[in-house]
């Protein structure tokens, strides 16, 4: 089965106009999860018409946090299968539901449990999407202030076998559930950014699994970048994730596997 986990921030037109991203049809092995993060009638009566699960409890938490109340919410009402599929997708999302059971398929037949697919910003597929990124290291401020990005995007054009990548857009992320549970989800410590880099950089240095990219899947994302806008709230958030990954990588995750590869060598 997979799970599509849906956090709605006021995008309640969005995905009524859009039929939850193109995922509204009946599927058997694919069922839709929406966290509300803004209460909305009019969502909320959409899902009780359409067979959609809807829940608006706990408005207000952050990105990670409300997907990991989805996660949850999914272990208490449906229960995970073994290889069983979390999928984290954006509201601006849209995707045929044939792409997502290929994208489970192929997790499975690779055994990776992380990954993503193609991303375009238009719905003829010309426009890439950089959803795919290196981590960002002590000297990406360097290249923030060159070429106002803080993470290296990977060159698409040049990819057209599927590959291991550094970190993927949270936007459309797929996890194993078991793998998922034992990176014990999102840092909620992240209210918003970051926590895509964070968990994508955890699960390759502390569990020893990449993120798979598949560039012949793919699926459109009309994103915002709201952050870009340097007297925002969304850009004070995006500095101050940026900030704490920095922090967590160098002191936390990068000593944490140091001394784990120091016993070995013991």
């Amino acid at each position: 089965m997979i799970h599509v986990a849906i956090v709605s921030h006021g995008h309640e037109a969005l995905l009524i106009a859009s039929k939850m991203g193109g995922l509204q049809i009946a599927e058997d092995k694919l069922r839709v999860w929406v966290k509300d993060n803004k209460p909305s009638v009019a969502l909320s009566a959409y899902c009780e018409q359409h067979g959609i699960f809807y829940s608006d409890d706990k408005p207000g938490m952050g990105f990670g946090e409300n997907n990991n109340f989805l996660f949850r919410l999914i272990q208490q009402r449906a229960g995970f299968k073994p290889g069983d599929t979390f999928l984290v997708m954006n509201p601006d999302i849209t995707v045929d539901p044939q792409t997502v059971l290929a994208l489970a398929e192929q997790m499975h037949r690779d055994r990776y449990p992380i990954a993503t697919i193609n991303l375009y910003r238009d719905q003829k597929f010309a426009v890439a999407d950089s959803n795919i990124r290196r981590f960002p290291n002590m000297f990406s401020l360097l290249r923030m202030s060159l070429v106002r990005s803080l993470s290296q995007p990977y060159d698409k054009g040049h990819m057209e076998t599927a590959c291991h990548v550094d970190w993927a857009s949270g936007a459309f992320l797929a996890f194993d559930a078991n793998h998922y549970l034992a990176l014990e989800g999102f840092d909620p410590r992240y209210f918003m950014y970051f926590e895509d880099v964070d968990i994508c950089y955890r699960s390759q240095m502390l569990l020893g699994n990449g993120v798979r990219y598949y560039p012949a899947l793919r699926a459109v994302h009309t994103a915002a970048h709201k952050n870009r806008n340097l007297i925002s709230q969304h850009a004070s958030w995006f500095f101050s994730s940026f900030m704490k990954f920095l922090s967590r990588r160098y002191f936390v995750y990068d000593r944490r596997e140091n001394l784990a590869s120091a016993k070995k060598v013991v």
